[in-house]
């Protein structure tokens, strides 16, 4: 409109002005011109204020509407807020109304428990009334009964004074032991009582201390009761998630998928050990859950395990992973080798094969292994050197068969007479069946003592026929750490003497008795089984080959467990590693122990420890016999003094006729002379003997050399 006004107005202005200067209108209609183009401006300013105006109230319409729109808004807001206010409100109200019941429960249970022990209370003042009652009941029984008693006794004296004394006696001491019975029950029963009583009262005490702090222990959970519903609040939100969670497993599951790796119940058994491992690893590897089925493990050292896998997982895709990553797996899993990973034909299962170790070839095992004739040539010639074996295994390591071994060797190759000590003797764990001169641990300290008198005699007398081999089984026990010094000395000594050692011991560590790795180079050393593991890490003399040493023991072991595995525990094959000080260590194969056998017709087996004349077949026909410490002669007499007769070690020399002989060592045997170490100088004089041997004489007052020693006979 405003824009037609203003067009018009132009138009008019410039049709008038046209005329104007045209001359074609007349004065009065020019004065009219003029006055027209005085109104239009008007007309224009007019407009614009209209307009001017028409669009504030349009702006002030809008601005109002835009500021009913965000109350509107902030009304909604609200009431969204006030219906959820009311909603916390029914839950707060509820929730109190539950507090406020526990509150009237718990008030309850609390009157309920100050009756109980108002009623504890009143029963613990009747029983305490009873109790002096019957302490004054005991105490008047006393008195009475001994009053009775005594008057009782007095009144049978006098009446059977006259009959038997002894019955009487007997009478009178059953009455004294009736009556001390009698007061010891009594006694008993007071004791009871009062012990009763105590713990009456200690449980009414710990009844009020219970119900004191079930008051506090309720007024704190009402204090805490608005942060309680807070947690409360973020666990429920916790264990949704976690239930839509397990809620997509269990979808998962009943698809016939697995979430994680089954593993199997095997305890201590390898194969069952390396399954559920192999399943842990390619779960965390590749993230393929699998179901470990079976292990089993084959006679040629081969181990086999079935998995069952997901049902949305490809078994060639599955076979195909594995196999790509065997020699990883074998890596991580610790074990020599995966040899195969195939599909089962039967069932949807995978079959995964491997070894824990190379494969042992029988060539192998031979090769490793020192023939065991050889070695007892070897042994034999070292025990010149060190006379003392020492054998180490735990149980069921063929300790026994090592021994009888070593002994059928000796019984061969010289002549002995063998004294088995055994500390354990009747336990479920006696193997033996040769005669034992020591049948426990007394019997055996005592035969160690003796075996130290052996040697301070042999030393003395140079004599050292016959030859005794002592099996000391169970020395690790019988053997105090206080003793060591003076045994290892014993040993160090015996070398030239015909005496032989075979200490054996049950526990496989070295350090049981007291002694030290660095002490085993004094004797030959046999390592049976795990034993020889321990020896290898230990021993250092062995340090040097302590890795290759390691892998034939390993090698030699799986060879051997499967050799074993279907034979009768009499019919295993046991292995062991024999050291030698000075010489390499190698490894033998005990022969079945039904093929060991002694040769008693060149040894004599003891039953006592002394030698006997019964047992000296074994020295009979050895021209360079020697006399031993303690000696009977027999067939010919030295002298014919009806006292005992003094013999120096140089006229026992000149005796060149060979006299037989028996070893008496430690103790006299019946229908036996027996020898005795004297003084030269002080014959008759009581010679004692120190700590490492030595031989002291009061009537010289000093230690004695031994050209300063004789022997009585």
């Amino acid at each position: 409109m405003r824009k037609q006004i203003i067009i018009g107005g132009l138009a008019g202005f410039s049709l008038t002005v046209l005329a104007l200067t045209t001359g074609l209108l007349k004065p009065t209609i020019k004065l009219v011109a003029l006055s027209s183009l005085g109104i239009i401006p008007v007309s224009i300013i007019a407009s614009e204020n209209i307009h001017r105006k028409a669009n504030q109230k349009v702006l002030s319409l809008e601005k109002t509407l835009g500021d009913a729109r965000v109350s509107r808004e902030q009304l909604e807001n609200v009431q969204d807020d006030n219906s959820r206010l009311s909603i916390g409100i029914a839950e707060l109200k509820t929730e109190l109304s539950r507090v406020q019941n526990s509150l009237s429960t718990v008030k309850t249970l609390n009157c309920n428990l100050k009756e109980s022990l108002q009623l504890a209370q009143a029963q613990l003042a009747v029983s305490s009334s009873q109790q002096a009652k019957l302490s004054e009941q005991v105490i008047e029984y006393e008195e009475s009964y001994s009053n009775e008693l005594e008057s009782e006794v007095q009144q049978k004296v006098q009446e059977y004074i006259t009959q038997d004394r002894e019955a009487l006696k007997s009478k009178y001491r059953a009455l004294l032991e009736e009556g001390e019975v009698i007061y010891a029950e009594a006694m008993s029963i007071s004791e009871k009582y009062k012990a009763w009583a105590g713990e009456v009262a200690k449980r009414h005490v710990e009844r009020k201390n219970y119900i004191l702090g079930l008051t506090g222990e309720f007024n704190k959970r009402i204090g805490e009761a608005q942060e309680a519903w807070e947690v409360e609040r973020s666990h429920l939100l916790t264990q949704i998630e976690a239930l839509n969670e397990k809620v997509a497993r269990l979808q998962q599951q009943l698809a016939g998928d697995l979430t994680e790796p089954e593993l199997l119940s095997c305890r201590f058994a390898i194969p069952g050990q390396i399954a559920n491992e192999l399943a842990k690893i390619i779960w965390k590897g590749f993230t393929i859950p699998l179901a470990a089925k079976g292990a089993q493990q084959r006679s040629n050292g081969l181990i086999e395990i079935g998995y069952a896998y997901s049902r949305s997982q490809a078994p060639s895709e599955l076979v195909a992973i594995l196999n790509r990553n065997s020699d990883s797996l074998a890596s991580l899993l610790g074990v020599h080798k995966i040899t195969s990973v195939r599909e089962h034909d039967l069932t949807p299962s995978i079959i995964v094969g491997l070894r824990r170790e190379p494969e042992v070839k029988e060539g192998t095992v031979k090769r490793l292994l020192t023939p065991i004739d050889k070695l007892a040539t070897q042994v034999l010639r070292g025990m010149a050197q060190k006379p003392t074996l020492r054998v180490m295994g735990s149980t069921g390591a063929g300790k026994g068969i090592c021994v009888k071994y070593l002994l059928s060797i000796m019984s061969e190759y010289m002549e002995c007479y063998i004294r088995l000590h055994d500390p354990q003797h009747g336990s479920s764990e006696d193997h033996w069946d040769i005669p034992k001169v020591s049948k426990s641990g007394t019997e055996t300290k005592k035969a160690l003592s003796k075996i130290s008198q052996q040697l301070r005699d042999r030393e003395v007398t140079k004599i050292n026929q016959p030859i005794t081999v002592d099996i000391l089984d169970e020395i690790d026990t019988q053997l105090e750490k206080s003793d060591k010094e003076q045994f290892l000395d014993l040993i160090s000594r015996i070398r030239h003497l015909g005496m032989k050692l075979i200490l054996i011991g049950q526990n496989p560590k070295v350090n049981r008795a007291g002694f030290q790795w660095s002490d085993m180079g004094q004797m030959i050393a046999f390592y049976q089984k795990e034993s020889a593991l321990d020896a290898i890490k230990n021993y250092p003399a062995l340090k040097l080959k302590e890795d290759i040493l390691t892998k034939q023991y390993y090698q030699l072991s799986e060879a051997y467990e499967l050799k074993n595995k279907d034979l009768d525990t009499h019919k295993q094959y046991y292995f062991g590693l024999c050291v030698i000080p000075g010489k390499t260590p190698v490894w033998y194969e005990l022969p079945v122990a039904d093929s060991i056998a002694i040769n008693e017709e060149m040894a004599v087996i003891g039953e006592i420890f002394e030698v006997t004349d019964s047992n000296q077949k074994f020295v009979e026909g050895q021209n360079s016999a020697k006399v031993v410490s303690s000696v009977v002669v027999e067939g010919r007499q030295v002298a014919k003094k009806a006292k005992a007769e003094t013999v120096t070690q140089q006229e026992m020399a000149t005796i060149s006729a060979p006299l037989p002989v028996i070893s008496h060592v430690g103790g006299s045997a019946k229908s036996c002379h027996t020898a005795k170490t004297i003084c030269k100088k002080h014959p008759g004089v009581e010679l004692s003997q120190g700590k490492y041997g030595r031989y002291y004489c009061p009537g010289c007052k000093k230690k004695l050399r031994k050209d300063e020693l004789a022997v009585e006979v």
